[in-house]
């Protein structure tokens, strides 16, 4: 049901997103796939999100290819690093369209900003070495 509903939402408000649910009645699995082009200036990015109507949406940048870079805030399957779950854990009540579109195409202007900086100029937790410093301080 939550699957569903997801799916009616992303393609009601993002027409450049196209959904479809997989699996078995019951335990249906979303997979949207949409491009983003989050400034005028910036190139178009291929997108998948994965949904299991359980667990946090997973984001995947498909085209280009983006290497994979902790500092980049991706984790280590490539998806990306959204938001901070022990602060805002994810509820199958959220809407995709509502949260998880919208701070993709947020990450895109910051992952373009640290291309050209060399730094990730946008909101983030300290993990991995970074938190581990923050410890002993």
């Amino acid at each position: 049901m939550y699957v569903r509903r997801q799916k009616e939402l992303i393609e009601r408000d993002f027409d450049c997103f196209l959904c479809k649910t997989k699996g078995k009645p019951g335990s249906k699995q979303l997979e949207c796939y949409g491009v983003l082009q989050p400034t005028e200036e910036s190139e178009e990015y291929i997108v998948l999100i994965e949904y299991d109507g359980e667990k946090s949406p997973s984001v995947y940048v498909i085209k280009p290819i983006l290497q994979l870079d902790i500092d980049a805030h991706m984790y280590s399957d490539g998806s990306l690093c959204l938001y901070y779950p022990d602060e805002d854990p994810w509820r199958h009540k959220k809407n995709i369209a509502d949260t998880i579109i919208p701070w993709t195409a947020e990450w895109l202007v910051y992952y373009e900003l640290y291309q050209i900086t060399g730094k990730w100029l946008g909101p983030y937790v300290p993990h991995g070495e970074d938190k581990d410093s923050l410890k002993n301080n």
